[in-house]
């Protein structure tokens, strides 16, 4: 797609060039691992218990490093579709259509942008939470096969979510509407999760709407390798079966919006 890269590398000029919103950017992740995560101690359910419900986790920021990892992409993609909406009113989309370029470049290289700023962000919270007072904890080691599902994990829910707002905004002119959107629906896909807890602690209705959620599949994906390290045939299964799920999600939502975007874009 022609002009892609250029798009891509002057959206994050735009992001890295001011200071509060890249400030902000990599701040707020940080607050979620060390304030929500510390303020909660799971040692206090005792041990039996804190293995059953915890998964084997030694602490709970070990436990939640999935969940946080999985919403930074999720919360970064959803607003990657604003910068659309801002290049619309400031006339700048309309200098984009005149160019020689796809039209779906022109939304592509706000969700690649999103991606790199979460790569960032990815690299910068796993420092913090070694960092802190009882922290991230890898019981059993990381390699480069848990490194690859971790990425790949959070990845993929930033372009299922960076798509799915990207097509919202390439089909609205108000800036309220897709903000209006994103907070009808941010809190939801996060909370009816397994992001922030584990099943067993969720009430029954609430968990069999959790397990067809794509942020469960990215969650638990990464924390899996997290907590277990090297998987063993049962849990390298229940991953793959996960990953799968995000991949085909992925795929169909780009090519929503590669069709979206070159029928629909428009000044």
């Amino acid at each position: 797609m022609g002009g892609l890269i250029p798009l891509t590398v002057r959206d994050l000029k735009r992001w890295y060039r001011n200071p509060v919103s890249a400030v902000v950017g990599v701040i707020q992740p940080i607050f979620w691992i060390v304030l929500f995560g510390s303020a909660f101690d799971i040692a206090k359910f005792g041990g039996a218990a804190s293995s059953a419900f915890f998964e084997g986790a030694p602490d709970y920021i070990t436990y939640l490093m999935g969940g946080i990892l999985t919403i930074i992409g999720l919360f970064t993609g959803m607003f990657s579709g604003v910068n659309i909406i801002w290049d619309r009113r400031l006339g700048i989309l309309q200098r984009f259509l005149i160019a020689p370029i796809n039209r779906a470049s022109i939304v592509f290289s706000r969700i690649l942008s999103s991606v790199v700023r979460i790569l960032v962000q990815i690299v910068i919270l796993f420092i913090v939470a070694f960092l802190i007072p009882d922290g991230l904890k890898l019981q059993h080691g990381i390699d480069a096969l848990d490194i690859v599902v971790i990425v790949s994990a959070v990845l993929m829910i930033s372009f299922i979510f960076s798509s799915l707002f990207s097509i919202i905004a390439v089909r609205t002119t108000k800036m309220e509407s897709v903000f209006g959107i994103v907070n009808l629906i941010n809190l939801p896909l996060m909370f009816a999760s397994f992001a922030m807890f584990p099943p067993d602690l969720m009430a029954g209705w609430l968990e069999h709407v959790a397990r067809y959620n794509p942020v469960s599949w990215s969650a638990q994906s990464i924390r899996m390798v997290i907590i277990n390290g090297t998987l063993n045939s049962g849990q390298a299964h229940t991953v793959l079966v996960y990953m799968m799920g995000l991949l085909a999600l992925t795929v169909f939502m780009l090519v929503i919006t590669y069709v979206v975007s070159n029928k629909e874009i428009r000044e």
